[in-house]
């Protein structure tokens, strides 16, 4: 009886006590699925939304722009020019103009990370030029545009073309002094959105580019793979027909070891040794059932990639960006090394040696 009244008391003591309640009701408020961020001729900043509406239960996208000094000053302009409130928590992507990029970006990121009703899980690329011009075509052979930018950067990592990045990955590594990162780069060519590479940033500012093909490596080089890694190398110059001279074919299970051979202050050495196999999509030329042509052609296209791969080497250095996370390996293993260096100097200079092991196990369907 008494373990009853104890019960009754703590019910009644419950329904007495005050709580906090924060309602947001989604459909008092615009949608916004998409956003990019330009800077002006003054420095300020032009801020372009795709809002999400329904025109006879069809959706169609609603453009908004505005100029403010901050990004929460933009969103109190975007508020006046709408009916609703303006409400970013389901945004998917947000694209940043190369201007913008190469600043400190988290200039422009920063309320995104403060504010508990950003989407940090969304993504984030850098448009060539101006990244309002890209969300102005407001949709891409008949999708919204919202949509046509994420299935091209899903497509993207699927084929390990652009790396598997988001608002919230990029934010420790903005922060990370051993270790940078890279993310979808699109352009506008003759009013198509097409995804053009990547950007490369050092710290928190865009420093280079990579092309589609030379992303892949890259990626794969970092262990990064996705469910297909496909390259296109060219093989031979003396084929009457050009399609004869280059094969394709895909990375099975490759796997990059970095060892550095050397940590001495102003001769610091790394070794990538990538083994992996190889499968054959397509070589015009065929002669696969001859094994002394299928190991010519594992020397030759051994010969190429490690040629692609020092290119690829040479430009993530010349952009100063740590891809590989070399700084970090000075960080955890060599503290005493990290210490007397001076990383942003050190290394664009460093020497950095691909090896590659390669080895054709299949070859299409063809016997």
């Amino acid at each position: 009886m008494k373990k009853n009244r104890i019960l009754i008391l703590l019910i009644i003591s419950s329904l007495t006590l005050s709580g906090c309640w924060d309602e947001r009701l989604l459909k008092n408020g615009r949608l916004v699925f998409s956003s990019a961020f330009d800077l002006t001729s003054d420095g300020d900043i032009h801020a372009t939304a795709i809002i999400r509406d329904f025109k006879e239960g069809t959706p169609t996208n609603t453009e908004v722009e505005a100029d403010a000094k901050t990004i929460r000053d933009v969103r109190m302009h975007m508020d006046r020019k709408i009916s609703g409130n303006f409400e970013p928590s389901k945004n998917r992507i947000f694209l940043l103009g190369e201007d913008l990029a190469r600043n400190d970006v988290y200039d422009f990121l920063d309320i995104f990370y403060r504010d508990p009703n950003s989407s940090i899980s969304s993504k984030l690329a850098v448009a060539e030029g101006e990244a309002a011009n890209i969300l102005r075509t407001i949709q891409q052979k008949n999708v919204l545009i919202s949509e046509f930018l994420i299935e091209s950067i899903s497509s993207g990592e699927s084929f390990t073309g652009v790396p598997k990045v988001n608002m919230q990955s990029v934010c420790t590594l903005m922060f990370d002094e051993g270790k940078d990162f890279f993310v979808p780069l699109f352009k506008l060519k003759d009013e198509e959105v097409i995804m053009d590479g990547t950007a490369l940033f050092h710290k928190r500012a865009m420093s280079g580019t990579l092309s589609i093909p030379e992303s892949t490596l890259m990626l794969v080089l970092m262990n990064k793979k996705a469910k297909i890694a496909r390259v296109v190398t060219k093989v031979d110059k003396g084929k009457k027909v050009n399609i004869e001279n280059y094969i394709t074919y895909n990375l099975v299970d490759p796997k990059t070891k970095m060892k550095l051979i050397s940590t001495t202050p102003g001769n610091i050495e790394v070794e990538l040794t990538m083994k992996t196999g190889v499968t054959i999509v397509e070589f015009p030329q065929d002669e696969l059932a001859d094994k002394a042509k299928v190991k010519e052609l594992e020397k030759s296209i051994t010969r190429h990639l490690e040629q692609d791969a020092e290119e690829v080497i040479r430009k993530v250095q010349e952009a100063n960006s740590d891809l590989l996370g070399i700084g970090r390996e000075l960080i955890a293993f060599h503290p005493e090394v990290w210490q007397q260096v001076d990383w942003e100097k050190e290394y664009p200079t460093i020497t950095i040696k691909p090896t590659i092991e390669l080895k054709i196990i299949g070859n299409g369907i063809i016997n």
